[in-house]
């Protein structure tokens, strides 16, 4: 590593420079509720004259308490039609003039993408400033850091077409990041952009590992899934049994909202430094809203001047017609809550679909991550839900004339050269005459229901066959009895990415 030592001494005093940086961003703009309602009723001055605001009356608003009344909750499906009206490049909608740039994501409940409109607002509010304030309360918390001194690893993809202009103005978020990133801070980031912008995801792959390995990197950042395998990679091509022996100075992962407890065995394989250290983000393609900002905690700082006014359903007041909804100052201590946001782009009353509980009010406000409001497996970014699974257990019986009265699925874990994979127990009235054939049919019924599963079956290749196990009639029954939950209500989670109800399931049919 000659650029190691050359360049040792220089890249030193940088680091030195930007954790004080750092650091007095952190004392500079403290989070507080002041932020909430001016950010708000600046909004609605700034976006007076589009169609969306002039719909629902906002010259007549003049509290909070109003602008609730007057505009209703979206899901992306009822804001859907303004957005392809900003992909066809049609201006003032719900923001003023056009939009120039749309981010990309998977939109599990109904189709393949849902496109997210962008503004310049957004990127610099949101996205720019979340992760200055996840690197400035590491290094606040982290006084010897060496996180700025060599490089990170962000791994991004690329664009993809506008369905109705045709203009490659569609890119996937952490590529619009890359593209976006200042100069000087490139000089931080691998991979190069050369690199960064390859379409082909395995020859992308392929050429980070070969161009990183020589380098000295101190962190990632990342979905624990994505992370993983490309670490995985990395020691294949150095046949190193750990990321240390690489990479001396690596010193933190800073991981994306998936719940990192399932990866953890597989993390301390990579890291077996005890004193390795992971840092948890709460962000979305929609927006950014929180941080870990201390050391061996599992909760985050909410980032309440961010560019985005918050609002909370109390969660046995979702799914009503019309629920309480609560703005940030009436929040309290371990209720849980389902996240409403309106933001400086184009997202107005719109619901994000976890929960959060709050589990600190004063001075700061911070949150715990509790549940998506429906069950998922998301090992690798696919966010399978149950009506995909459902669908495609009720097709693959018809098929090979079975009946399925109940089922329950969860992740396989990888070692070193698996992938990721379902694992599913299902309870039939009427069996299969081949386990293996049923197998197969529900994996193709899979793919057929849900278009990223398709995708991380084939096109990205992380996902392998789901495995299917037999149960004996009642074992449900038996873990909801052995569990204190046997009421005509209760049943086990169909989707979860824990595994412990599939262990116990397991004992019981033993």
């Amino acid at each position: 590593m000659e650029q190691t030592k050359k360049f040792k001494l220089p890249r030193m005093i940088v680091n030195s420079i930007a954790k004080t940086a750092f650091k007095i961003k952190t004392f500079w703009k403290k989070e507080s509720l002041e932020h909430q309602e001016k950010f708000l009723f600046n909004l609605i001055h700034k976006c007076r004259n589009t169609v969306f605001w002039k719909r629902y009356w906002f010259s007549n608003i003049q509290t909070i308490e109003q602008f609730q009344r007057n505009v209703p909750i979206f899901t992306y499906k009822e804001f859907q039609p303004r957005v392809e009206y900003m992909l066809k490049w049609e201006k003032d909608i719900s923001y003023p003039w056009k939009i120039p740039l749309f981010a990309v994501s998977s939109w599990t409940t109904w189709e393949k993408w849902k496109y997210l409109p962008l503004t310049k607002e957004h990127i610099n509010s949101s996205q720019f400033n979340w992760w200055t304030k996840l690197i400035s309360y590491y290094c606040k918390a982290n006084p010897k850091t060496k996180i700025c001194t060599w490089k990170t690893i962000a791994i991004w993809w690329t664009f993809v077409e506008n369905p109705y202009t045709k203009e490659h103005n569609v890119w996937y978020i952490t590529a619009i990041l890359q593209k976006r990133t200042p100069w000087y801070a490139r000089l931080f980031k691998s991979p190069s952009p050369d690199i960064a912008f390859i379409e082909d995801r395995e020859e992308k792959s392929k050429k980070i590992v070969e161009e990183t390995v020589p380098q000295n990197i101190t962190w990632i950042t990342g979905q624990p899934s994505r992370c993983t395998q490309f670490l995985y990679k990395v020691l294949q091509k150095t046949w190193k049994s750990n990321i240390h022996e690489i990479w001396p100075d690596f010193e933190i992962f800073f991981w994306w909202w998936m719940a990192v407890d399932l990866y953890k065995d597989t993390l301390k394989e990579l890291f077996p430094d005890p004193k390795f250290k992971y840092r948890q983000s709460y962000n979305a393609s929609e927006w950014f809203f929180a941080c870990q900002c201390e050391n061996d905690v599992d909760d985050m700082l909410l980032l309440t001047d961010n560019g985005v006014f918050y609002e909370f359903i109390p969660h046995e007041e979702f799914g009503k017609e019309n629920p309480k909804v609560i703005s940030l100052k009436d929040v309290e201590l371990d209720k849980e809550y389902v996240i409403v946001i309106t933001t400086n782009a184009w997202l107005r009353r719109y619901i994000i679909w976890d929960t959060v509980k709050f589990t600190e009010i004063e001075p700061f406000y911070k949150i715990k991550i509790t549940w998506r409001t429906k069950y998922y497996i998301d090992v690798v970014g696919e966010w399978t839900t149950v009506e995909y699974t459902d669908k495609a257990i009720i097709e693959a019986c018809k098929k090979v004339w079975a009946i399925a009265t109940d089922y329950t699925a969860w992740p396989v874990t990888p070692k070193w050269t698996q992938r990721w994979a379902y694992e599913r127990i299902i309870e039939f009235w009427k069996e299969p005459k081949d386990i293996k054939e049923f197998q197969k049919v529900l994996d193709e019924e899979l793919q057929k229901a849900f278009s990223n599963y398709y995708d991380e079956r084939n096109y990205n290749n992380t996902l392998d066959e789901l495995i299917v196990h037999k149960a004996p009639v009642w074992t449900f029954q038996k873990w909801l009895e052995n569990n204190n939950r046997a009421m005509w209500c209760s049943k086990v989670p169909k989707l979860m990415n824990d595994r412990h109800v599939l262990e116990e399931i397991f004992e019981i049919m033993k």
